[in-house]
């Protein structure tokens, strides 16, 4: 009889343990640390992206399929999966396998394939005649990195089951905390009005107008369906009502041609060229850059802010010039007035080289 009761006993504690608030909210706090410090530390650099300083890595890689290999990828045209020799022949020359879910885009001469990825982007293209095959993937650092974690951005399976599990640990873990609150406030007098600020607040913040001072253009490179395709040379500056420039913003050019040759072909962009390229030594740090491939990009313009703020009151243009090898040459002109006083959206719409242009500006 004593060992059943006390067997009794010891299962009833079991029970009412298993049970207990204080179990479940120390369980729940143990689940929570590391992913809120995480989404604490990475909030913050969040929400400073723009101020922290970062410098983009890419890397490059050529080759040219097999013949064989080429007509299976051609016979597969319009599939939404590749074929396994291809996807076999890609980890053997890369040493990374393509993902199960991928994003493939045919054209009449080129495959275009996106491998986005966490802390960085990728893509790889295929001329579908000749089997020339260009990768490039770029590795934007350490805190990119962590900010895609934070928005749960590329970032797999495995992550996103983690985000699952850490959200239903903080919910177990704020209801059992108010319910200890609750269990224990009896002669704490600011207890609930703590917690009542505790929604309170947030809701206020949210209910103050906020705007966003989001300065930018956003450039969109649209995809031909050409026999050779190279990246266009693009340059973006601002110039006043005598179409003088008055600030280069951006220059995308090939930078990583040896010897500088990508430098040689800038005259190409002859508008830009004339007002302000010939007088400049590339490469200008803030302003030169990359090519980019077909697709949309954006430029902050929020380290331009004070310059433009300073400049005299009247008409500007800003103009964005793209010119291409085996292509052709367009100019857009977006018209703006400074300083700026209210929000201003303005869109261009090119025809060949440039698609749809925004620039975006607020007090």
């Amino acid at each position: 009889m004593t060992r059943a009761r006390s067997a009794a006993k010891s299962s009833n504690r079991r029970f009412k343990k298993l049970f207990d608030w204080r179990t479940w909210h120390w369980m729940s706090s143990a689940v929570c640390l590391v992913g809120m410090l995480l989404f604490a530390v990475t909030g913050i650099t969040l929400n400073h992206a723009s101020q922290i300083e970062a410098e983009p890595t890419t890397y490059a890689k050529e080759a040219v399929l097999p013949s064989a290999l080429l007509t299976q990828l051609n016979a597969a045209a319009e599939q939404a999966a590749l074929p396994h020799s291809f996807q076999s022949w890609y980890q053997s020359h890369t040493g990374a396998a393509l993902p199960a879910l991928q994003q493939v885009q045919w054209s009449e001469y080129e495959l275009y394939v996106a491998l986005p990825r966490a802390g960085g982007d990728g893509w790889f293209s295929i001329a579908l005649d000749s089997g020339e095959f260009y990768q490039e993937i770029t590795d934007r650092g350490w805190v990119s990195y962590l900010n895609d974690l934070h928005k749960g951005r590329n970032t797999g399976f495995a992550w996103r089951m983690f985000i699952d599990v850490f959200s239903v640990a903080c919910v177990v873990f704020s209801l059992t905390g108010l319910w200890l609150l609750y269990k224990h406030s009896r002669g704490r007098k600011s207890t609930w009005p703590l917690i009542a600020a505790g929604f309170v607040l947030p809701v206020l913040v949210l209910m103050v107008p906020a705007h966003a001072k989001a300065d930018e253009v956003e450039i969109t490179i649209p995809r031909l369906n050409v026999a050779e395709y190279h990246p266009p040379y693009v340059a973006v500056w601002l110039a006043d009502s005598k179409q003088k420039r008055v600030a280069d913003i951006a220059v995308w050019y090939d930078v990583n041609m040896a010897d500088k040759e990508g430098e040689k072909w800038l005259k190409d962009l002859r508008l830009w060229w004339r007002r302000s390229g010939r007088s400049l030594s590339m490469p200008v740090d803030g302003v030169t850059g990359a090519t980019r491939r077909p697709g949309t990009a954006k430029i902050d313009l929020t380290p331009w802010r004070d310059e433009f703020k300073a400049l005299p009151a009247g008409e500007y243009t800003l103009f964005v010039e793209a010119a291409r090898e085996l292509g052709g040459r367009e100019v857009l002109k977006l018209p703006v007035t400074l300083p700026i006083t209210e929000p201003v959206t303005v869109i261009a719409e090119g025809k060949s080289e440039l698609a749809t242009t925004i620039l975006t500006m607020e007090p």
